[in-house]
């Protein structure tokens, strides 16, 4: 590995172990943790794009890729009239970059095994689908969908601790955010197990059974301290189990009526923060390289071929 690789590394792991502490103390993360990760990320991108002497085309879709980051951080409403114009050109700037790209790229450039410039094209799209998944999906936050965003920068290119780690593809895998971005949704593919576990081991075994997958009891007095939200809820008067949990609701309010109700120990769900897992996928990714390829993908494949 070069300098520069362990330089991404180390400021990768940084930034995603601060991220997760305060999400799990205050389940809220510093918007400046992202800003200032990102911005150093962007600095060792023009720094190595320099000394490569890559296009202007590239630099045009480099200039573009950032901006686009920038744009989930820069809130409109605080700024004066001047800084929104500023912002705006800024934008259409990026927007005329882009299209520079598209229209002076020879597809021959990216054929011929010129990763770099898939690798940072593939973070405009990661950005993309954060930006779709963050304001259609209900199961992600904004330091997720931010958190996700920035690895794109931070990590730009495969950086792994041993030239033989598992890849999709036999000469090249997935870009590399996409591999850090997979393997978390590996990991967090085992939470139901490790909850399954947990629960036969405590003995909180009750029908219908498929809540153990989901949370675990909990004393109602320690749930009301607990980031968790209550899988049990009073509807019509009858103590119901809700394994999709609306995350927008009042919560003191849920834990009052099945106080009311009688309910002294619920099932509840733990509020995990994304950034967990996917703190642990940077790490595995490095060390291991793509797990959710080899050990999700691969097997279906194989099932159904």
């Amino acid at each position: 590995m070069e300098i520069l690789d362990w330089v991404r590394f180390f400021l990768g792991l940084g930034m995603l172990f601060y991220g997760s502490w305060t999400d799990l103390k205050t389940r809220r993360v510093p918007n400046q943790v992202w800003l200032i990760s990102g911005s150093i990320a962007s600095l060792l991108l023009f720094y190595e794009f320099s000394v490569d002497n890559v296009g202007y085309h590239v630099w045009g879709l480099l200039f573009a890729t950032i901006v686009l980051f920038y744009n989930a951080f820069i809130d409109e409403y605080v700024l004066d009239n001047n800084q929104i114009y500023l912002w705006r050109f800024t934008q259409s700037l990026a927007i005329i970059s882009a299209i520079y790209f598209m229209i002076t790229t020879n597809p021959d450039e990216i054929q011929e095994n010129n990763y770099r410039i898939i690798d940072i094209l593939s973070i405009s799209v990661l950005m993309i689908l954060m930006y779709v998944w963050f304001y259609f999906g209900p199961t992600i936050g904004g330091a997720d969908v931010k958190a996700i965003m920035t690895i794109g920068l931070v990590v730009p290119f495969t950086i792994s601790i041993d030239s033989g780690v598992l890849t999709a593809f036999e000469t090249r895998g997935f870009p590399y955010p996409f591999v850090v971005f997979m393997n978390s949704l590996l990991l967090y593919l085992l939470i139901p197990i490790c909850l399954l576990i947990y629960n036969v081991f405590r003995k909180n075994i009750d029908s219908p059974y498929f809540q153990m997958l989901f949370g675990t009891k909990m004393s109602l007095a320690d749930a009301r301290e607990s980031f968790v939200w209550p899988m049990q809820q009073v509807v019509g008067g009858k103590v119901v189990l809700v394994t999709f949990i609306k995350h927008k609701f009042d919560s003191n309010k849920e834990w009052d009526k099945l106080e009311e109700a009688g309910v002294t120990n619920p099932w509840i769900s733990f509020k995990i923060p994304y950034i967990i897992p996917l703190t642990l996928s940077f790490i595995v990714s490095f060390v291991f390289g793509d797990l959710f390829s080899a050990y999700l993908v691969e097997p279906i494949n194989s099932l159904m071929n």
